[in-house]
Parts: C-alpha cells; structure tokens; sequence
C-alpha cells in the first residue's frame, strides 16, 4: 500500500510542479552583455555567499569558503539568465499610395510662415 502511495504523491507533486516551470525557449542575446552581468552576478553572490555561509555554517571559515563558490556559481547563472534578449524586428511593408488618401488637399498652395502675432516673442537679453 506504501508503494501506491509514494506513487501517487510523487505523480501529484510532479504535476503540480510541471504548471510552475516556463516552456524553455532559446532567446538570442548579447554575447558581451551576457558575459558582464554574469561577471556581475558572481561578484555579488560571491558576497552574499560568504555572508551567508559564514553566518549559518558551524565552523564559519568552512562556510564562508563553501558559500563563496556556491554563490559565485549561482549568481553567475542568474546574470546570464536575466540578460535581455536581442530585439527581433520583422520588416515593415511601405504602402506605395499615401497613407491617408486628400489630407493635403485641403491645404492653401504654398507655405505661408505664421503671422507675427502669433509668434513666440524672442527672450530679453539678461540684466
């Protein structure tokens, strides 16, 4: 009966677990970005291990060495992973007519500039 249990539990839990995870998907990015925020990544979990290595171990020199290597490795991971990906732009297809059909229909011929009224006056000269 253990067995059936352990099995049931273990086909729950998995499932349970598959809803957690993204598809994996391969994103292009930057090879030099990736390289500086994994560099970034180690050096701050690289600290952060230490400090937490050598704040729970029982002989903290033994901690702070184990934590350092494991945070530079896991911090390493999550700068690579969280690097932005290279931006994917598709062509866009140029209309060979205007777009908006007469709007300058109605427009008086020639470029008249504003009257002098309506213009911004220039700024006075300081003092």
């Amino acid at each position: 009966m253990r067995p059936r249990i352990a099995g049931v539990l273990l086909i729950g839990v998995g499932a349970a677990l598959s809803g957690c995870v993204a598809p994996y998907f391969s994103a292009r990015v930057d090879p030099q970005e990736a390289a500086e925020r994994a560099v970034v990544g180690a050096a701050a979990g690289t600290a952060l291990g230490t400090g937490i290595g050598a704040t729970f171990a029982i002989n903290p020199a033994i901690g702070a060495v184990v934590g350092a290597e494991t945070g530079a490795t896991l911090g390493a991971a999550v700068g690579i992973a969280t690097a932005q990906p290279l931006p994917d732009y598709h062509p866009i297809a140029v209309p060979p007519g205007a777009v908006i059909p007469g709007f300058y229909d109605t427009w008086p011929p020639g470029s008249h500039p504003p009257a002098r009224e309506a213009r911004t006056p220039p700024p006075l000269p300081p003092g």
